[in-house]
């Protein structure tokens, strides 16, 4: 087993229209013996303004994200799919990185048009996410590691603050590579401090024995943790899966609802227990490394319920449809590109394209552009070109490029998931005490003259 802890510093909080500035890796073997490490930086992307918020937490100044002697953010992606392929089968983890660092992988590869998008999940690789583990060594184990409190009293589960309370010199969070180096701490605190539970924990990287473990009917427990409460644990069982998404599963909470409740409901029943506040039906992703664990000894009751649902293929036919219609929406007629992500799965044929597209010169990758069938990836393949290689373009593709960077940057914030000019002249004003705004302010100003001409 190799492990690959890795994290992003980005431009802002949005994977789909923020992007990663720096990237730091260390691979380490069972052991944590390291055998790798990386640490690289890339370039902004021409059609995205940085938040002065991220910029001034991260310590980057704007310049930076323009250094020419940097990777621009297309080499850049194929460097960290070049990474992946190197050292996989690995399990890659981090803290937070199921629900920020890896989607925000995931749209660096997309954008930039790399063939595996989820390059964490294939030849053979697994996932884990630190954070999730803290959450459980907190309910389960609690005395394995001190636990920080932030200036308002409540109990902070954030990487900067509970490093340092467990003994890690943390001088320069925020940093990918301390990051990382904070984050291996924090995993080896648990692995010497909860053995038994670290053992448990680590099986949830291999979704495939989760899932048949869930779908066994066996009596699970799954730690969560919702806003800022306390994380706590919960135990459950399967009781099915949505019929449009087999990794999105119902899971029955023993503590609120019985094996009688089984035999006699219906499906509104079925739908008011998922949606109900407590939740008897939880929905949860086995996708998503949580913490799912066996229930050691479990009570005459839990397997009398697990039998019970398991008996009841019509239930699991109520949470199946309820699961589905919960999630289920109409597409908006009008969608960013980068918000199309999961919308298609790039066919086989594009996705030879997409690697003959990797060694190829820019005007070669033109031609390679106008062979994808995909939209989506014509798209972004046109972004790349109006980037890296604007002499290619006709002067209406010259303009219709200074068009797009300009409404982007001009729209309301109300309406752009999106930095715009608005939004940094707003954040610049909040930071006037802390960083020299007009240094920062003349950056912005002349990224946005250079969009116009």
């Amino acid at each position: 087993m190799k492990y690959v802890f890795y994290d992003f510093e980005t431009t802002g909080i949005s994977p789909a229209f923020d992007q990663p500035l720096q990237f730091a890796a260390i691979v380490t073997d069972a052991s944590l013996n390291e055998l790798e490490r990386i640490d690289i930086r890339c370039q902004v992307a021409p059609h995205i303004l940085p938040s002065p918020f991220a910029l001034h937490v991260t310590n980057i100044k704007p310049e930076q994200t323009t250094n020419k002697n940097l990777q621009t953010p297309f080499e850049f992606a194929q460097t960290l799919q070049a990474f992946t392929e190197a050292w996989a089968p690995a399990c890659w983890l981090g803290y937070n990185t199921i629900a920020f660092d890896e989607p925000m992988m995931r749209q660096m590869f997309y954008q930039n048009l790399q063939p595996n998008i989820f390059a964490t999940q294939i030849n053979g690789n697994t996932r884990l996410d630190v954070m999730k583990m803290v959450f459980a060594t907190y309910a389960e184990a609690n005395n394995t590691l001190a636990w920080p409190t932030n200036n308002n009293g409540k109990l902070s589960f954030k990487l900067d603050q509970l490093a340092p309370h467990n003994g890690f010199a943390h001088e320069n969070a925020h940093d990918a590579l301390a990051d990382v180096e904070a984050t291996i701490y924090i995993f080896n605190k648990i692995k010497e401090g909860a053995p038994e539970l670290f053992r448990k924990l680590l099986q949830a990287a291999d979704k495939t024995f989760i899932t048949s473990l869930l779908r066994g009917f066996v009596p699970m427990e799954v730690t969560l943790r919702f806003g800022a409460h306390p994380p706590k644990t919960y135990q459950g069982c399967f009781c099915g899966a949505n019929k449009d998404n087999p990794n999105s599963i119902g899971f029955a909470d023993f503590s609120l609802i019985g094996a009688d409740e089984f035999t006699m409901t219906s499906q509104v029943g079925v739908t008011q227990a998922i949606e109900a506040s407590p939740k008897k039906i939880r929905n949860l992703a086995v996708n998503k490394s949580e913490t799912f664990r066996i229930i050691e000894n479990p009570t005459e009751e839990m397997l009398h319920t697990c039998d019970q649902i398991k008996a009841s293929t019509e239930v699991q036919g109520f949470v199946s449809e309820a699961l589905a219609a919960r999630f289920s929406q109409e597409e908006p007629i009008e969608v960013e590109v980068e918000d199309q992500i999961y919308s298609n799965f790039t066919s086989q044929q594009d996705k030879s394209l997409l690697e003959l597209f990797q060694t190829a010169s820019w005007s070669e990758r033109a031609n390679i552009i106008s062979k994808l069938s995909d939209r989506r990836l014509k798209q972004l393949g046109k972004r790349l070109i109006a980037f890296y290689a604007p002499e290619l373009l006709t002067e209406q593709q010259r303009t219709d490029f200074r068009n797009f960077l300009c409404q982007r940057w001009s729209a309301p914030i109300d309406q752009a998931p999106w930095m715009t000019a608005e939004e940094v002249w707003i954040a610049l004003d909040k930071l006037s005490s802390d960083i020299e705004v007009s240094e920062w302010r003349k950056f912005y100003q002349d990224r946005i003259a250079a969009a116009a001409r």
